[in-house]
């Protein structure tokens, strides 16, 4: 054991053995509540195709390896600590040159690139699948909520006027809804066709009657 740990903490390994350490330590705190999954994370949501005001062509570039390697599209602290793990497990069992307490600028500047370089590619691999499954849900989105029945709840509504409560999980959500034809009353039922982002209101029409079916 104690030759292990001599040899973690030797040269070229004792970087990557530093750096899972602290990754141990943040997820101590966090589970005692110190410190969130979010913590550090980076917003790398940017649109690459799209000239960016103000941001250099060269910066603007430099997303896209990154989103390549999914930094930004899984939790910060989660990618960093499996590359660490991957860093230190790299380092440890492709231990050459052999460990050793004084740093050597040619030989352990490789080997820590090198180790570095495979762990990146691997947390690539072991994160790809992790993509977009962190991503918050929007509530209420326009395409979840058409087709929906309200029910009305001012007296009338109009192409200027009214409003509706539509049904949830939770309490029912109230929304701002237009109509033209005018035929729309307090307790009516309504279906939302549309959105208007301009005025952010739901355009709604009256609910088809079903007609009788014969006896």
């Amino acid at each position: 054991m104690e030759q292990f740990i001599e040899g973690c903490f030797s040269w070229p390994s004792c970087p990557a053995s530093v750096l899972l350490l602290l990754v141990c330590a943040y997820w101590i705190l966090m589970v005692f509540g110190a410190v969130d999954l979010d913590f550090l994370d980076l917003d790398l949501d940017l649109n690459v195709d799209v000239e960016l005001d103000g941001v250099p062509a060269i910066l603007q570039a430099g997303f896209i390896p990154l989103k390549f390697l999914n930094i930004g599209s899984v939790p910060t602290m989660l990618w960093v600590s499996i590359f660490s793990l991957a860093c230190w497990m790299v380092s440890r069992l492709w231990n050459s040159p052999s460990p050793h307490p004084s740093f050597q600028w040619s030989a352990d500047t490789t080997a820590i690139l090198r180790d570095s370089g495979v762990a990146v590619m691997l947390t690539k691999v072991i994160t790809q699948p992790l993509r977009g499954r962190f991503d918050p849900v929007e509530p209420n989105r326009v395409e979840d909520l058409v087709g929906r029945t309200c029910k009305v709840t001012t007296s009338e509504v109009t192409d200027a006027f009214g409003e509706a409560e539509l049904a949830t999980d939770g309490a029912p959500l109230r929304l701002k809804i237009r109509n033209s034809s005018g035929t729309l009353h307090k307790g009516d039922p309504a279906v939302i066709v549309e959105f208007h982002t301009s005025e952010n209101t739901w355009f709604v029409e009256p609910l088809p009657v079903r007609d009788e079916l014969p006896h």
